[in-house]
């Protein structure tokens, strides 16, 4: 009798810890999975909301020919100051309809201490971009593509928003493949 009353604790025992560790585990495969955000960081990009409106020029991938066009981007804090939206509109000089429409979130992920943005563009693209400030305060965001390294270069001023984009085959050499200059109007 003592030992099935025994046996029968060891299997409580073992199913109850069973079920500890697997709780203790799936925890921790969604906390890997969640990054941790961080505000302080983002303070330092506060000078981006707004609306800014330009005009550019962007490299035609089948007649290596530069396209001009006109662009607006909207910035709007979110989240109590934890991301940005960025939502740009490009029309080219020659057309009346959107070249280039796309949404940005950045944020900053203190877990890998960077910033990060995740964009989506009108034709179903996305993308995972590593960004960070240099020494000039510049943000660069880029991220690599098949052949290569896209990267572009954010200055900002008050009133000013220049913004530089260019391709790598081995992260040395960068050719240029864009540029806008907008103005802020709110």
């Amino acid at each position: 009798m003592k030992d099935q009353m025994f046996k029968s604790l060891n299997a409580r025992f073992n199913s109850v810890w069973i079920t500890v560790l697997s709780t203790i585990l799936f925890a921790n495969s969604i906390y890997a999975q969640n990054a941790r955000l961080g505000k302080d960081e983002m303070k330092k990009l506060s000078h981006w909301e707004g609306t800014w409106k330009g005009e550019g020029w962007q490299m035609d991938r089948s007649t290596r020919q530069r396209i001009q066009f006109s662009v607006e981007e909207k910035v709007e804090s979110k989240l109590g100051g934890l991301a940005l939206f960025v939502e740009g509109k490009g029309k080219s000089d020659k057309a009346d309809f959107l070249g280039h429409h796309a949404i940005g979130l950045i944020y900053y992920n203190l877990d890998k201490s960077t910033y990060e943005m995740k964009s989506i563009t009108q034709d179903g693209m996305t993308t995972l971009a590593k960004a960070y400030i240099d020494d000039s305060g510049n943000f660069i965001w880029g991220f690599d593509v098949p052949g290569g390294q896209v990267r572009f270069t954010i200055t900002l001023t008050a009133d000013t928003w220049e913004e530089k984009g260019a391709f790598s085959m081995d992260g040395n050499t960068w050719y240029p493949m864009m540029e806008m200059n907008l103005k802020k109007v709110k």
